[in-house]
C-alpha cells in the first residue's frame, strides 16, 4: 500500500523522464490528476530554464490545470533555489535562495579548468555543450559537455570511480562547497552542506510540515546516488529504475 502523504516529491531525470527529455504526454497527465490531490514538488539539479523547456510546458499550456498548478512546487540546483507559481501574476517566483558567491564560483571554475587542463583525469576532448556551468547557486561540471548523449554520458564513468577521482582532489581546495556526484558524468557544486534533501526541509520548515509529511520518489537512492540525501535525511522514499515505474506509482495513488 501506498503511503498517504501531504506532499509527493519527485526526481526529474531518470524519473519523470529521461535525462534532458521532455516528460511526456502521458507522465505530464498522471501529474496533472496527482497535482490536483497532492502538493507535487519535482527536485533536480537543473537550473530554472531547463524547467521551462523540459517540464512546464504541459501544465503552463492547459487551462483546465491552471485552477490546480500553486500546488506544484520546483526545488532546483540540487535544493539550493525553490519556485513557487504566483497566481495573482501568473508567473513563476524564486521563492528560496542559498547563494553561491561569485569568489567561490570563480574559484570554483579555476580548479575545474585545472582538471580539464591536466590531461590527468580521462575527460574526453570536444565536449557537447559547456563542461563547466554556472547555475547561479551551482556550478556543474559534467565531462562530455551538457547536451552529450545520455549513452555516452553513461558509458564514461558508471562506477563513479573518475568523479570521486576529482572530488577527492577538489575537497581540500574547497571547503566552503558540498559536492554531489550526479547522475552520468556531472558533478554538482553547491554551497556547503547543501542537497535536496535540506532544500525539501527548508519548504517543509516554511510551511509548517515535517519530513513525515512527505515521501520522495527517486531512481538514485543508493550511497553515492544523487537522491542519497533523501535517505540520510530520513525522509520515506521509494526507489524506482525509470519512467515506466514512476507512472505505475501515480496511477495507484490517483486511482
Amino acid at each position: 500500500m501506498l503511503p498517504d502523504k501531504k506532499i509527493i516529491a519527485f526526481d526529474v531525470d531518470g524519473t519523470l523522464t529521461a535525462s534532458k527529455c521532455p516528460i511526456t504526454d502521458d507522465m505530464a497527465f498522471l501529474l496533472k490528476e496527482l497535482i490536483k490531490r497532492k502538493v507535487v514538488i519535482a527536485v533536480s539539479g537543473a537550473k530554472f530554464e531547463q524547467f521551462k523547456t523540459q517540464f512546464l510546458p504541459p501544465f503552463e499550456q492547459d487551462s483546465s490545470f491552471t485552477p490546480f498548478i500553486h500546488n506544484l512546487k520546483l526545488v532546483t540546483t540540487c535544493g539550493t533555489q525553490r519556485y513557487d507559481y504566483n497566481e495573482i501574476k501568473k508567473e513563476w517566483e524564486l521563492t528560496d535562495k542559498e547563494p553561491l558567491s561569485e569568489e567561490v564560483k570563480e574559484k570554483v571554475k579555476k580548479l575545474l579548468q585545472g582538471i580539464i587542463n591536466s590531461g590527468k583525469y580521462e575527460i574526453p576532448p570536444n565536449p557537447a555543450g559547456e563542461i563547466v556551468e554556472d547555475r547561479d547557486t551551482q556550478v556543474t561540471f559534467s565531462a562530455l559537455g551538457q547536451q552529450a548523449k545520455i549513452k555516452d554520458k553513461s558509458a564514461w564513468d558508471p562506477d563513479q570511480r573518475k568523479r570521486k577521482t576529482i572530488v577527492s582532489v577538489l575537497a581540500p581546495e574547497l571547503p566552503e562547497v558540498s559536492m554531489l556526484i550526479n547522475a552520468h558524468s556531472s558533478i554538482d557544486i553547491v554551497p556547503k552542506g547543501f542537497n535536496k534533501a535540506v532544500g525539501l526541509m527548508r519548504y517543509l520548515n516554511k510551511i509548517g510540515l515535517d519530513k513525515s509529511d512527505m515521501v520522495y520518489i527517486g531512481d538514485a537512492l543508493f550511497p553515492g546516488g544523487n537522491d542519497y540525501s533523501i535517505v540520510e535525511a530520513g525522509i520515506q522514499n521509494i526507489a524506482i529504475k525509470g519512467p515506466e515505474e514512476t507512472e505505475l506509482l501515480i496511477k495507484k495513488w490517483i486511482s
